[in-house]
């Protein structure tokens, strides 16, 4: 009793004060053990979420340029100058001022273009904006070497040097070049030219400053052997990465991830991914201690709440030993029945421990609330190959409930067919939920699995087996696949494409799985919905040949369409449409080629006359009204469609324009003067008294062609006659048809005819009479 008998108060300050140091410390850092790891995540995520912005915007302004360029490469004038296609000096000075408006109409839409220049490779020239030049007097021929050795259709050169020369100044200047062949699509023995667009890298380094000014480091980008071709400080360009503080070594940069290096100035966090696009890497290096700068302020606003609630809790002893100290004296003395003064109560604290079990209950139903987002986060850093290490994985995985075993792993990819034919989101949200749920049931029958919600309307399974067996592990994945499916569909009225990747051994494995389902999903284009399609259905085919074969079929369809034979386009369309399903042509590989048709037909129904914008809606995207067409019947009744409109819309031209007494004049008029050597659109318009464009335009619209290739027709024509005659030379028929140059005249004959004059004459003597 001699401890009853003491300073009650005293001892129930010390007590309690020594409760409350251990209960706030201990609180406090646990709080900020528990918080540290997802903390230093955050930061991370938030440094590579920062690079990806960078890599999008360069990426976004490369691949605009790229589509300007395309626009412009596609222009006839372009193709005019490339093919080299002059008769005379007056027509290609013409032709000059003409693609002069046009560099200046495209660098003033694109102010990130610096410069750019038309390489005609049959006559070994470059035209500028503000120059004509043989390639051997060129200033920049730097880029001739890539482009003779590009094997794609287009490339994108690390930054380089070059000295433009613009109104007779020297300028210095880093730009990064496209390189696009011409024709756009052709192997390097039939190309005829290229269009080369030059960047100004400090484009590039202004995109990255715009995005990462607020944070410390660097931001650089290399090229496929480490070298820096965009940075900030110029002095690094040309260097290689491995010369910037803290950097590491090229190899050790592989596809997408961090890196952190210790030297001797410090650490240093190295963030990086790689282009797609082009091959460039994007990569962040920053110091340890300025990446760690919130972990650090949290850090002390822990310890600062730590400090001030435990003054506060000192407080609370003293307060609180002052109002039970009464009770506590009344409680004792009914004990050792003693009488001690002042009265008091307890009630206090009971509300304070009935407080403290309140917030208990409370932070055990946000942690139960919480567990299915910290599951989705968890699977999507598998996913997504954030996490690797199978034992640091484990314990989160007892945690969240996630059943795998430590190897061996297929993925799966859910999506629901036909999503905007569902009532409503909400709808779509229940059935991806219950299709989840489903998948996650048929898996466990198998083997070990998890499934999660990537979108509405989109799930990924995980299936982790115990058996070595590559084989049948992908057989049994392929089994559960086609019972999910069945399953949608029998009790959801629903259907589901489903794509399977291929077998992996480790947990690094699943984003590769993961990566290859994703892609045989896309083949839902071709297999259509409800089906099931693995990557091993569809990998390792060579589509080159598929791929020139099948275009090459889409001549006779520009052909159809000229002729207005709309029971040959359709049935042509069926034999090229049935080609590329039989030969499994991959999506994105169907859909270039049907733009590539639809700007082949367009180009023929212009050059015939005809205004698309009088009957195109100027809202409509052709290119996104293909992309979201669900499989290759939709693409193809799309495509019949436009063409038909074509052919329907050329029609009417035609019966709208009737007879134009002047062009029958004008004709007149060329038919007795083809053999003037001078004869062209600008003396024709003079002489009827017209302007240059309003005569060509009137040319188009009433003749479907223009001006120089009506009058070649009448050339060739009277020279087939000539030649008829053994005694007449090919150098006096060329002059008496018009042609200076006899070289110029077996040229254009040869493409005219298919043959040279000799051939033609000899040909024609070889033919049986009648």
């Amino acid at each position: 009793m001699n401890f009853l008998q003491g300073n009650i108060s005293a001892r129930f300050k010390v007590i309690y004060g020594i409760f409350f140091l251990l209960i706030i410390s201990s609180t406090v850092w646990l709080s900020y053990l528990s918080s540290k790891g997802s903390l230093e995540d955050q930061v991370r995520s938030t440094n590579v979420a920062l690079l990806n912005l960078i890599q999008q915007k360069i990426e976004m302004m490369l691949r605009e340029i790229d589509t300007n360029t395309i626009n412009f490469i596609q222009e006839p004038d372009v193709s005019f100058f490339l093919h080299g296609r002059y008769a005379n000096d007056d027509l290609r000075f013409n032709h000059f001022r003409v693609l002069n408006d046009r560099f200046k109409a495209l660098m003033f839409a694109n102010s990130n273009i610096s410069s750019f220049y038309l390489y005609s490779l049959e006559n070994k020239s470059l035209l500028t904006d503000t120059t004509f030049s043989d390639e051997a007097d060129f200033y920049d021929m730097n880029w001739r070497d890539a482009f003779t050795s590009m094997t794609s259709y287009q490339k994108w050169l690390d930054t380089r040097k070059i000295t433009e020369i613009s109104s007779g100044l020297h300028l210095d200047k880093n730009v990064i070049t496209l390189v696009r062949s011409y024709p756009l699509i052709s192997i390097p023995q039939f190309r005829k030219g290229a269009i080369i667009v030059n960047v100004a890298e400090n484009t590039v380094s202004n995109l990255i400053q715009n995005v990462d000014k607020q944070r410390a480091g660097q931001t650089l980008v290399i090229n496929e052997r480490g070298m820096i071709i965009s940075s900030q400080d110029k002095k690094q360009l040309f260097q290689p990465v491995s010369s910037i503080e803290g950097a590491p070594r090229l190899e050790q940069l592989t596809d997408s991830g961090y890196l952190t290096q210790n030297t001797d100035n410090g650490s240093y966090t190295t963030f990086y991914l790689t282009s797609a696009y082009n091959g460039w890497k994007y990569v962040s290096i920053i110091p340890n201690p300025e990446m760690n700068r919130p972990l650090q302020i949290i850090r002390n606003l822990l310890l600062t709440i730590a400090v001030g609630m435990f003054l506060l809790a000192i407080v609370l002893v003293f307060a609180v030993s002052n109002y039970t100290f009464r009770p506590l004296e009344l409680f004792f003395r009914s004990i050792t029945e003693k009488k001690i003064g002042r009265p008091g109560d307890l009630t206090y604290m009971e509300k304070f421990f009935k407080q403290i079990i309140s917030d208990n209950e409370t932070l055990q139903k946000q942690m139960n609330e919480s567990l299915p987002a910290l599951k989705w986060r968890s699977i999507m850093s598998l996913m997504m190959g954030d996490k690797t290490n199978y034992s640091r994985m484990k314990p989160y995985f007892d945690m969240l409930g996630i059943s795998l075993y430590d190897v061996r792993f297929v993925v799966l990819v859910i999506e629901l067919d036909r999503i905007q034919d569902i009532a409503t989101p909400r709808d779509v949200y229940l059935f991806t939920y219950a299709i989840s749920n489903v998948a996650e049931e048929l898996v466990a029958g198998v083997c070990k699995g998890v499934s999660v919600e990537l979108t509405d309307g989109r799930v990924a399974v995980i299936m982790s087996f115990e058996e070595d067996d590559s084989q049948g592990n992908q057989i049994q994945a392929l089994q559960v696949a086609d019972l999910v499916k069945d399953y949608v569909e029998g009790h959801f009225k629903q259907t589901v494409t489903i794509g399977v990747g291929r077998p992996q051994l480790h947990l690094e494995g699943i984003h590769s799985s993961y990566q290859e389902a994703l892609n045989a999903l896309k083949y839902k284009l071709i297999m259509g919905d409800n089906s099931v399609v693995s990557i091993d259905d569809i990998a390792g085919n060579n589509h080159n040949d598929k791929f020139y074969r099948i275009s090459g079929m889409s001549d006779s369809v520009v052909n159809y369409i000229r002729d207005t034979d709309k029971v040959k386009l359709e049935a042509q369309l069926d034999k090229i449409f049935g080609e590329i399903i039989a030969s499994n042509v991959p999506p994105e590989m169907i859909k270039q080629m049907c733009i590539q048709l639809i700007m082949k037909s367009i180009k023929v129904i212009s050059d015939k006359g005809l205004e698309i914008k009088e009957f195109l809606d100027p809202k409509e995207n052709i290119y996104n009204r293909i992309e979201s067409c669900a499989n290759v019947d939709d693409i193809k009744s799309y495509i019949s469609t436009f063409l038909h409109q074509l052919i329907v819309r050329t029609e009417e031209k035609r019966l709208s324009r009737g007879n134009n007494d002047t062009i029958k004049q004008v004709m007149e008029y060329m038919e007795q003067h083809y053999m003037d050597s001078d004869l062209s659109l600008n003396l024709l318009a003079s002489q009827f008294q017209l302007s240059v464009p309003y005569l060509s335009k009137l040319f188009k619209e009433t003749t479907e062609t223009n001006f120089m290739d009506c009058l070649i027709q009448f050339r060739m024509e009277k020279s087939k006659e000539l030649l008829l005659d053994p005694k007449r030379k090919v150098n006096a028929i060329a002059e008496s048809v018009g042609y200076n140059s006899t070289q110029s005249f077996i040229r254009i004959f040869k493409k005219y005819t298919g043959q040279t004059p000799g051939e033609f004459r000899e040909n024609h003597n070889k033919a049986p009479r009648g």
